[in-house]
């Protein structure tokens, strides 16, 4: 990671309106709302039927981009995803709440080591597991979701996290949460809406469902309880943005310093005293405001070009935090009909691949110090972009990984 001391720390990354705001529910999401509206049932995929509907037929008319072997190339990509958790459904198959292997004796038997000892261990450890980018942060029982389909989460005391016949229980003392990203191909997501970039967005999924569970285990390994997560359970963005990871973007996701938006979210929950990292700021808000490429870009256009704001524009969106919303069920019926997901937004993120001079004749907001030429400069200085002639095109670089 960058060192974050290159940056500035900001002690209250979010304008929050606390009589607006709610614990958001899994019902809400445009997985769940679509899945309703197309099939009258609830539950997380059955919006899938029509893309893949989609896909069959695209498939069979030969289209480039659109072979069995882009779509083969995808399905092999997410295999481990659906293995392990299936994008994130809490204490189901590999994402269990209990430990899977770990013996008895290593979970009740708690390692005694400072919080400082024990928090470098653990990033290292999720590094190792395939992470390329953690941090941690305290579980803001803001950012955990009020209910999944039908069973709401309750923080409460307990002596270790359960799912009962009417509720999931976190107890109180699960107060922390790491929080990692996982790059993804840059040379495939640009080539979104096709399957190619779908085929990265879904290793993705598995790298994040590696990571988790087996951080996760390493951690109960360590004498500490621990929860799995995807995109289950809590809100990955804002727990992203509290441990230092990077700002939220006009584009409804998170923009980190060292990969732009191209990456994947994961986490884990635990109750291991670890030491916070801070939230960040490296100008992306004020980035963002002055730059719609993303809205443009959008096939569906459900990326704002407004201001932020306090409100929400539709059932998917949570009010109540100043951002940007997103119309979110376009985005995914844009899906449905593409025969794969979409990446547009991602792809033409100018922190992504870095300045461009030619960037400046579409900015109207030029400045002795542009951010994004001092992210591009630090991204260089530490070994994520290779920039052989300043202001021209450049090569991002992913670090060579330790483990997985």
């Amino acid at each position: 990671m960058i060192p974050r001391h290159e940056m500035t720390y900001i002690d209250k990354p979010y304008k929050i309106d606390k009589e607006k705001y709610e614990r958001f529910p899994v019902t809400r999401q445009a997985f769940a709302t679509v899945s309703y509206k197309d099939t009258g049932d609830i539950g997380y995929n059955f919006w899938l039927d029509k893309m893949m509907a989609n896909m069959a037929v695209k498939m069979q008319k030969g289209i480039e981009g659109r072979k069995q072997e882009h779509n083969a190339l995808d399905f092999g990509a997410n295999s481990l995803n659906l293995l392990l958790g299936n994008y994130g459904k809490p204490n189901t198959q590999f994402l269990k709440w209990d430990p899977l292997f770990t013996p008895d004796m290593m979970q009740e038997n708690s390692v005694d080591y400072d919080s400082d000892k024990l928090t470098s261990m653990v990033k290292e450890a999720a590094v190792f597991y395939g992470a390329d980018l953690v941090g941690v942060t305290d579980l803001d029982p803001k950012w955990v979701f009020s209910k999944d389909m039908v069973k709401p989460f309750v923080i409460k005391e307990a002596d270790k996290p359960k799912e009962t016949e009417g509720e999931f229980v976190i107890p109180k003392s699960i107060n922390k949460a790491i929080v990692m990203a996982v790059a993804m191909n840059v040379d495939m997501t640009k080539t979104s809406p096709s399957v190619k970039a779908s085929a990265t967005t879904s290793l993705g999924y598995s790298r994040m469902g590696i990571t988790a569970v087996a951080l996760a285990e390493y951690i109960r390994g360590l004498g500490y309880q621990a929860i799995p997560t995807m995109n289950d359970t809590a809100l990955s963005i804002p727990l992203a943005v509290d441990a230092g990871l990077g700002q939220l973007g006009r584009l409804g996701i998170l923009i980190t310093p060292e990969y732009g938006p191209n990456v994947r979210l994961l986490k884990v929950l635990t109750d291991m005293p670890l030491e916070n990292d801070r939230p960040i700021d490296f100008g992306v808000v004020e980035f963002c405001k002055n730059c719609y490429l993303c809205a443009e870009s959008c096939p569906s256009k459900a990326i704002s070009f407004d201001e932020p704001t306090y409100e929400a524009d539709s059932d998917n969106n949570n009010p109540g935090v100043e951002k940007w919303p997103i119309k979110s069920e376009k985005c995914l019926e844009f899906w449905q009909e593409n025969g794969a997901s979409c990446s547009n937004c991602i792809a033409v993120c100018p922190f992504i691949e870095g300045y461009k001079s030619t960037m400046c004749i579409e900015c109207e907001d030029c400045r002795t110090r542009c951010v994004l030429q001092t992210n591009t400069f630090m991204r260089k200085k530490y070994g994520y972009l290779e920039v052989t002639k300043w202001g021209g095109e450049s090569k991002v670089l992913y670090p060579r990984r330790k483990g997985l």
